[in-house]
């Protein structure tokens, strides 16, 4: 075990689902739109152009307050962020530096069966930039100013983290939260969710140099480079070598990070408070109404689902889809048993997952599985009846309509049963001596046989009963 103890910050970029963008009326999802054809003069900051605070920005980063357990500003404000860059059309970015809107909450995380509490330092509102290309092989670069304007939450962990695996997990439970919340739309491959990892190792209750680790957009990479970092400060310094502070890169090809630039010193930003933007008070009613609209939090329901005994990949799942919750929670309240419940979840993260993208209609409710799952545990069908006519369901088919309808009635009758097994068993003697030689294993053979034969409508624990008395003689 290495000597020496991470400590790791970590900083995410939320783009906001809102309608328009940050401070103008242009639309904010420019997926279909041409190149630089989705601006304005307030995009560009023409002169004589004034931006006007996006209201459903605010009311989604109040929301995101909640879901951090984090204050709300009583007064918040704009400040300006002045640097020169080919992607932004301003010269400056409208942000929050002095008077964030979300300030001093934490995130639980459940690591090795344990919750702990990560700290949030702050998150505050601010524009995105627009977008560079590089065209390989060309000796020019093309921008793309519809992104210009998107709005985003910057979220700024405390520096709380101690292992690659809890920064995962962390950067799972805050996407978790703010998709689950509808803040943001979660799409990490078109940037939506990206974040900036921050790391240091020391032998010693000071903290060592700190690296940056910059743009990451994947859950699994951001895991690895981490290793990878933790791995090269530590060979480093075991070679006697001084590590710089430094921006890096992740390249996930060669798996290894790569230098991008020191950063032996912080830039001068030259920030100054927002002049067209004054500062402005919160209504508590507003924060109110926004409050009331969240009936239950994501930690609350990993926490039901973690007492459940739920594996965490089934926690982010149902956590992930409130469609998929909502329907678990109201098939748990008609099924009540807890080993009843799990098999509602099975259904739910394995058959319906597989299904879902080419229903014609989904319209599967809590009330139908509770039904397909009480049939099932009542032995009044078998799993692959239930398998079988599980697409109807989902459809929104009564269970019960459904096995009516297509005779679907599981075969419990005695006397036909055993014709069925008698005649099974005089086509197969070698099973049936070696049974009766103590072979036990074939007990399987002759219950499928049965399966096969009855199309799956012969009561599976009837059928195991009968097979055993029969074989006996």
């Amino acid at each position: 075990m290495s000597k020496y103890k991470p400590t790791i910050g970590i900083e995410i970029h939320t783009q906001l689902a809102t309608k328009s963008k940050m401070f103008c009326g242009c639309d904010n999802d420019s997926r279909g739109a041409k190149p630089n054809t989705n601006i304005c003069q307030v995009c560009y900051a023409l002169p004589g152009s004034l931006p006007v605070v996006n209201r459903g920005a605010i009311a989604m980063a109040i929301k995101m307050a909640i879901g951090f357990n984090s204050k709300i500003a009583d007064v918040t404000s704009f400040d300006r962020k002045n640097y020169f860059y080919p992607d932004s059309p301003k010269g400056y970015q409208i942000t929050q530096m002095d008077q964030p809107i979300i300030q001093d909450g934490f995130v639980e995380i459940l690591v090795d069966g344990e919750f702990k509490k990560i700290g949030i330092h702050h998150a505050h509102l601010e524009e995105d930039a627009g977008k560079l290309t590089h065209p390989e092989g060309s000796e020019y670069s093309l921008v793309d100013f519809n992104r210009a304007g998107t709005p985003l939450v910057e979220i700024v962990s405390e520096p709380d983290i101690k292992s690659p695996e809890e920064a995962k997990r962390f950067l799972q439970e805050i996407h978790n939260i703010v998709t689950s919340l509808g803040i943001c739309n979660g799409d990490m491959e078109h940037g939506n969710f990206k974040f900036d990892l921050n790391v240091s190792i020391s032998d010693t209750d000071e903290l060592g140099t700190r690296v940056e680790l910059k743009n990451l957009n994947s859950f699994r990479n951001a895991e690895r480079a981490l290793k990878y970092e933790i791995k090269r400060q530590e060979d480093m310094l075991a070679e006697g070598k001084v590590i710089s502070q430094e921006t890096r890169g992740w390249n996930d090809a060669k798996s290894k990070t790569f230098a991008q630039r020191s950063k032996e010193e912080a830039n001068d930003y030259r920030y100054f408070p927002e002049p067209d933007l004054p500062p402005f008070n919160l209504d508590r009613d507003f924060v109110s109404d926004i409050q009331k609209e969240i009936t239950v939090l994501p930690i609350e329901i990993r926490k039901d689902l973690n007492n459940l005994g739920l594996s965490v990949d089934d926690q982010d799942l149902l956590i992930s889809q409130p469609n998929t919750a909502s329907i678990f929670a109201d098939a748990r309240k008609i099924l009540k048993k807890d080993n009843l419940s799990k098999k509602a979840v099975n259904w739910l993260v394995g058959d319906y997952q597989a299904i879902k993208s080419g229903l014609k209609k989904d319209k599967l409710s809590g009330g139908n599985l509770a039904e397909l799952v009480g049939l099932v545990d009542s032995g009044e069908i078998s799993s692959k009846i239930a398998k079988d006519i599980f697409r109807d369901v989902c459809e929104g088919d009564s269970p019960a309509d459904i096995i009516v309808s297509k005779g679907l009635v599981l075969l419990s009758d005695d006397s036909q049963l055993e014709e069925i097994i008698l005649k099974i068993i005089n086509d197969n003697p070698k099973p049936t001596s070696d049974y009766r030689a103590g072979s036990e294993k074939v007990l399987g053979f002759f219950v499928g046989q049965v399966m096969k034969e009855t199309k799956g409508q012969a009561n599976p624990s009837k059928v195991n009963e009968l097979v055993v008395k029969l074989l006996k003689g």
